[in-house]
C-alpha cells in the first residue's frame, strides 16, 4: 500500500526536527540520569527509590508522545499543505492513520531505549521487560489518540496543544509524582480507573510482584480508555478532516 510507503518520508521529516528529538529523547535521558544519581542509595519501604522513580519517569514521557502525531496531522490536513496532500493519488484517511502509527512507533522506540538505558546503566527493576514494553505501547497508543481527539475537538491548534499539556501534566500531578495528593475519594477514583500513568505503573508493579490478575486488570482499563478515545476521535475526525 502506497500509504504505508509514505511513513518512510514522514520519518525523514521527523529526523530533521531536532527540537522535537531533543525534547522527547535527550531530556528524558538527562532527567533519568540526574534522578538516578540523586536517588542511588535511597530506599522507601524496602523498595529502591531509583526503581520507582525511573519507571514513573519513563511512563510520564509517554504522556507527551502523542504530540508527534497531532503536529503532523495539523500540518498536513489543517494548513495550506492540505491542498498538496489532497492532490496526491492516495487515500488521505489511510495516510492520516500512517501519521498516527508513526507517532506511536516513535514513542514505543523511545520507551524501549529508556527501558534499556535504565536497566543496563542503573539496574532498574522493571520486572518483565516484554510486559513493560506492552504497557508502554498501550500508553503510546492512548497518548496519540487523546492528542488527535483534542486536535479534532477545538478549532485553534494552539488550544489543542495547551490541552495536551494539561492532559500530561494533570495526569502526573494527580498520580502524585511532584508532591503527595490528598486522600480524596474523587482523586483516588481517577487514579484507580482513568489516570493512564497510575494505571500503567500499577500494571507494571503488579506484574513485578507476580500479581498477574491486577496487572491484567490495569492493562485492561488502559485498553478500555484507548477504545473509548479512539472511537470518539474517529467520530470527531470525520467531521473535521478536509
Amino acid at each position: 500500500m502506497r500509504e504505508l510507503y509514505t511513513m518512510r518520508f514522514t520519518a525523514l521529516r521527523l529526523s530533521r526536527e531536532w527540537i522535537v528529538l531533543l525534547l522527547l529523547f535527550v531530556v528524558p535521558i538527562v532527567l533519568v540520569t540526574l534522578l538516578s544519581l540523586i536517588l542511588a542509595d535511597v530506599e522507601y519501604l524496602g523498595v529502591a527509590a531509583v526503581d520507582e522513580t525511573n519507571v514513573l519517569m519513563v511512563l510520564a514521557f509517554q504522556l507527551f508522545g502523542g504530540t508527534v502525531a497531532m503536529n503532523y496531522i495539523y500540518l498536513d490536513f489543517f494548513t495550506e499543505r492540505r491542498y498538496r496532500i489532497q492532490s496526491l493519488p492516495i487515500n488521505t484517511s489511510l495516510y492520516g492513520f500512517t501519521l498516527m502509527l508513526l507517532g506511536i512507533l516513535y514513542s514505543i522506540i523511545l520507551g524501549a531505549i529508556l527501558v534499556g538505558y535504565t536497566t543496563l546503566v542503573w539496574d532498574v527493576n522493571w520486572g518483565s521487560i516484554p510486559w513493560s514494553m506492552f504497557i508502554i505501547a498501550l500508553m503510546a497508543t492512548l497518548s496519540s489518540t487523546v492528542c488527535l481527539l483534542l486536535t479534532f475537538s477545538v478549532k485553534k491548534f494552539t488550544i489543542a496543544e495547551r490541552l495536551s499539556e494539561v492532559y500530561g501534566i494533570g495526569a502526573i500531578l494527580l498520580a502524585g509524582l511532584f508532591f503527595p495528593m490528598p486522600d480524596n475519594a474523587v482523586i483516588n477514583w481517577v487514579n484507580e480507573y482513568i489516570n493512564p500513568i497510575a494505571l500503567a505503573y500499577e500494571a507494571i508493579n503488579a506484574y513485578r510482584n507476580t500479581n498477574v490478575g491486577d496487572a491484567w486488570m490495569n492493562a485492561g482499563l488502559l485498553g478500555g480508555l484507548i477504545v473509548i478515545t479512539f472511537v470518539t476521535m474517529l467520530l470527531l475526525g470525520r467531521r473535521r478532516m478536509p
